[in-house]
């Protein structure tokens, strides 16, 4: 059976659903916690899609390309799976720190999805954070968001570690799947790396740890900022290609 996808761009209308607040990313002092809001309509215009990893619940390898084809293929794949996640790291002018300073986002998908408990990122010591649900990164006009996103904490102390729980759940062409999150940061694109920064929680007590992308702390104050890389896709449409506003014909 072949796969072909056509994807439909992000749209500033991602998350106008009956019910649902809009509002500004929420940022994250060290201590911090909130209540995690949806995208609030903002349009980006300057986008880069800088890497992107993935991850399977049952332990299987997962690789995955930066291309629009090879993150809606790997998001399918999750999909179609026990479950499993897309992490992806870029910049964008929609961070209200800078649009060459990193943002960091994720969804899962597959049938155990909807048993995420929390998920946790680390390396994020020194740095200022904010985050959002649902897009543009993620939202799109085909998929819609969940009306309840969720819980943000942050550590205290260097404030190191977010820690995401209550996930918004969504279904993606009749798959289960989360509301795809955003975490902006105030790092510059050199302090960029991908140590073991990720931990999920599944609601039976497993906890997963997994090499996805992380934040080199600074030693003292925040590197400067390097150059942003040429654009490569809007970050809508290529940053994940799970939630991604992406609609799907099965051509048998």
């Amino acid at each position: 059976m072949k796969r072909s996808y056509a994807l439909q761009a992000a749209v500033g209308a991602a998350c106008l659903i009956s019910g649902t607040a809009l509002a500004a990313p929420l940022a994250l002092t060290p201590g911090a916690s909130g209540s995690v809001p949806n995208y609030d309509g903002r349009t980006p215009t300057t986008t880069t899609l800088l890497d992107a990893a993935c991850g399977y619940f049952s332990g299987a390898s997962c690789t995955t390309g930066t291309s629009t084809s090879a993150l809606e293929s790997t998001g399918f794949d999750i999909l179609e799976s026990s479950g499993g996640f897309i992490e992806a790291a870029g910049t964008t002018d929609l961070s209200p720190y800078g649009s060459s300073d990193v943002a960091l986002a994720f969804i899962f998908g597959g049938a155990e999805s909807s048993e995420v408990s929390s998920v946790t990122l680390s390396s994020l010591a020194g740095y200022s954070t904010s985050v959002e649900a649902c897009g543009p990164i993620f939202g799109s006009e085909f998929e819609g968001c969940a009306a309840v996103a969720g819980t943000a904490a942050r550590s205290s102390g260097t404030g190191n570690s977010v820690t995401f729980s209550g996930l918004g759940a969504i279904s993606i062409l009749g798959l289960p799947a989360t509301d795809g999150y955003v975490l902006y940061t105030n790092a510059p694109v050199s302090a960029l790396v991908d140590p073991d920064n990720i931990t999920v929680v599944l609601s039976n007590g497993t906890t997963l740890s997994y090499s996805g992308f992380g934040l080199t702390p600074p030693t003292t104050t925040p590197p400067p900022s390097v150059p942003e890389p040429d654009t490569l896709a809007l970050l809508g449409a290529g940053l994940l290609a799970l939630g991604f506003g992406l609609s799907r014909r099965r051509a048998r």
